[in-house]
Order: C-alpha cells, then structure tokens, then sequence
C-alpha cells in the first residue's frame, strides 16, 4: 500500500507543477524538470502601417504640401521578459529599437502648357518619403485559450522618437511626354528633418498567437498583433496610425 501511494505521489506531484507553469516539459516521474516561470530572450517583429489623417509640410513657414494618407512599414528588434502567474495566464514587457519607413502621396500643382502647338495640362503628385525611429517599451498579459498553447494577449506600447527624416519628392503624373527642367519626371524639391511626428506615442495592441516548446525550458511565441489607432500620432493636426504586426520571441527559463 505504501509503495502504490508513494508511485501514486511521483506521478501527481511533477505534474502539478507542469500544470502550474504552462508547459509539458517533465521528461519522467523519475526525471524531474523543475519548470521556470521567469523567461528571458530575444524579439524581432515586421510591421504593416496605415496613417490617415491630416499632415502638412512647411518650408520656411509656408504651406508647401498637405497630406491625408499613407503607408510604410517598420522592423524592430529588442529584448523580452516574461512571467507566468498560472500555467494559462503571463506578464510580459519588452524594450526594442524601431526603425519605420513611411510614404504619402498627394495631388500638387497644375499648370497649362504647349507641347508642340498643343495646349496640354501638367499634373504634378507630391511624394513625401519618412525614416523615422523609436525606442519602444511594452508592457502587456497573454491569455492560453483552455488546454492549448493558444493565446489571446493585450499590450500597451511606448514610444520615444529618437529622429524623423523626409525627402519631399515632385512626380509627373500626365501628360507622359512631359518632363521637368532637368529632363526627369521626378524630382527632390527639400529634405530634412520633420518635427510635427509626436515625440512620445502610446499604442494599445489586440494579439493572437501560439507558444511553441523548442527544448525543455526554452519556447518560440509566434503572434499577430492589431495595433488600435486611438492615439495621434501628429503633435499639431490629426493623425491616426493603424498597423498589422507579425513578431516571434524565443525565451529562455532563467528561474
């Protein structure tokens, strides 16, 4: 009797703390795996932007080109920690460096011409190309969905801008026979640096993903992540920032 409640109790007890911390690591009831809830390592995302709104460029304090929407996208890498409180339920905070490329486009000037004896309309587009950077804290909680490494998890991003660069670009949109100055059909009219882009942004985010066991002890989290525009994202006019996030994290158990 002894030796069945003694058997029994090899058995429960490893996977009581399997069950504790979220993940099927026991090798054997005779090969304990003492499975950490403190994980440490790396984070690297690929990001989908949308910005609509309102962003107008000046030079010299003159209104030279107003934009409503436009796209881009950014990649960041950094470093992440995470918690598990319950074998369903974890904290988790990450510190990384944003690098975001970012495009808009919009109708410019119109002017008549003659192109061989023959009154004709130019239309121009601006093109405004952005590189800016961030570093970025997040700070968040993850959700397993039942018996599955399924999760549904919520974060809050920080952002500090480090630098906003612009080119300012003229393109011919017709008539196609038309040509500028310098015999091109695009030009850079200005560069510099752009100071509307709010210094410090907040990002709320909506995540789904998997954590996936690479070795006893060490796990990869693939996720998508739909960022909410709530927040603006110009320091003077209104602008919105919608994106469509794809990261993995490997973590490793430090405790």
């Amino acid at each position: 009797m002894k030796r069945l409640v003694l058997t029994l109790l090899l058995i429960v007890l490893p996977l009581g703390s399997l069950f504790s911390q979220g993940f099927e690591w026991e090798i054997s009831p005779r090969m304990p795996f003492s499975i950490p809830k403190l994980y440490f390592g790396i984070l690297g995302s690929y990001t989908r932007n949308s910005l609509n709104g309102s962003l107008t460029l000046y030079e010299n304090y003159f209104s030279c080109a107003k934009f409503t929407s436009g796209g881009g996208n950014s990649n960041s890498f950094g470093l992440k920690i995470e918690y598990w409180k319950t074998h369903n339920l974890a904290f988790n905070a990450s510190f990384n460096f944003q690098a975001n490329k970012g495009s808009f486009v919009a109708a410019g000037d119109s002017f008549p011409i003659q192109i061989k004896g023959i009154p004709k309309i130019v239309k121009v587009e601006n093109e405004l190309a952005m590189d800016y950077k961030y570093l970025v804290a997040d700070f968040g909680a993850k959700y397993r969905l039942g018996s599955t490494h399924l999760f549904i998890g919520g974060n809050l991003e920080f952002g500090l801008k480090l630098v906003t660069e612009y080119e300012l670009f003229e393109k011919v949109k017709s008539p196609p026979e038309y040509h500028f100055i310098d015999n091109t059909q695009r030009r850079k009219i200005v560069d510099g640096r752009l100071s509307d882009l709010s210094i410090v942004v907040v990002n709320p985010k909506i995540a789904f993903g998997y954590d996936a066991t690479l070795f006893p002890g060490v796990y990869a989290s693939p996720s998508i992540a739909v960022q909410i525009p709530l927040f603006n994202y110009s320091r003077q006019e209104n602008l919105k920032l919608f994106s469509l996030q794809l990261s993995i994290s490997i973590l490793r158990g430090i405790r």
